[in-house]
């Protein structure tokens, strides 16, 4: 009895907090601007079924910076463009309604938030979206609220939705074209297998168990590296130093208890969406907990 106990307390434990690392924002970019953070999603429920873990992380616990070190001394905001209504029942209007209220659980401000009902942005499983026609329309917010950073859908979508395919293609193409520098950052959802996506609470607990693995690792290694500094050991040069130092990080984001229930708040605002096979989503999905990220490096013309 006592064992048991004790493994659901170190559950609940694991589960509690959330954890993130890496970041997310422009780091070299000095400037008085906020970091300006742009979701871009294809439909109404997105942002609460693949992006919450993300979301939660970037209003609940935004970045500030210490303006001693002459860095930014702000907090990044966070933006959501959703290019769809999600009409495909014909119920895009309620959907609409729908998505506000859930961004209103999430925390994303009524000013940074844009829905479009366009003809040629219709939810469709049939058709892909024109990967011009995605860059127009994103270039244009992104130039309008002077956004640093993009985060959306990678190649594969996470549920291979041609919808959610085709957004990560038309972004590259805005990175590509940016005239300005330094262009915005991209970083798409990474689409993890299968066999992974669907564990449920493993999910927060098994990504929390990596990152305190490698915390522990770097802070070993640091420890190793200070030694041979400090007792005048020559066997590792500065480069390798200076390599490991500046080595980036994968943004990832883990939610605890509290934002997987805000999360499940959230989509209770999608009423119209929860069939049976979107409860199993709710409850089983990796991404309901999880969010790791992988930059995109273009080259923006010159």
């Amino acid at each position: 009895m006592f064992f048991h106990v004790l493994i659901l307390s170190i559950v609940i434990a694991a589960l509690y907090r959330p954890t993130n690392s890496g970041d997310l924002t422009t780091e070299s970019l000095v400037t008085t601007q906020p970091q300006r953070i742009l979701l871009v999603t294809a439909h109404p429920d997105d942002e609460c079924l693949f992006f919450a873990p993300t979301i939660l992380g970037l209003t609940d616990h935004p970045r500030t910076f210490d303006a001693s070190d002459g860095k930014k001394n702000h907090k990044s905001e966070l933006y959501s463009l959703c290019l769809s209504v999600g009409d495909a029942d014909g119920l895009g209007h309620i959907r609409k309604e729908e998505y506000e209220k859930s961004l209103d659980v999430l925390g994303i401000k009524d000013r940074n938030r844009m829905t479009l009902d366009d003809p040629y942005l219709q939810d469709s499983m049939e058709e892909s979206w024109n990967i011009d026609y995605i860059a127009d329309v994103v270039a244009d917010f992104v130039i309008s609220h002077n956004i640093t950073t993009i985060l959306s859908f990678d190649q594969n979508g996470v549920s291979n939705h041609p919808n959610h395919k085709a957004i990560p293609y038309g972004i590259q193409r805005v990175i590509s074209a940016y005239t300005e520098y330094p262009p915005p950052k991209f970083y798409v959802l990474i689409t993890v297998p299968l066999s992974i996506k669907y564990v449920g609470i493993l999910a927060p607990l098994v990504a929390k168990f990596d990152l305190y693995a490698i915390n522990i690792l770097h802070s070993f290694k640091d420890r190793i590296t200070w030694f041979r500094e400090y007792s005048g050991y020559t066997g590792t040069s500065h480069s390798s130093v200076g390599a490991k130092q500046n080595q980036e990080v994968m943004p990832v984001f883990v939610s605890g208890i509290s934002d997987y229930l805000v999360a499940l708040q959230a989509m209770h605002q999608h009423w119209s969406q929860l069939v049976w096979f979107r409860w199993l989503n709710v409850m089983f999905s990796r991404y309901m907990w999880v969010n790791e990220w992988a930059e995109v490096k273009l080259q923006a013309r010159e």
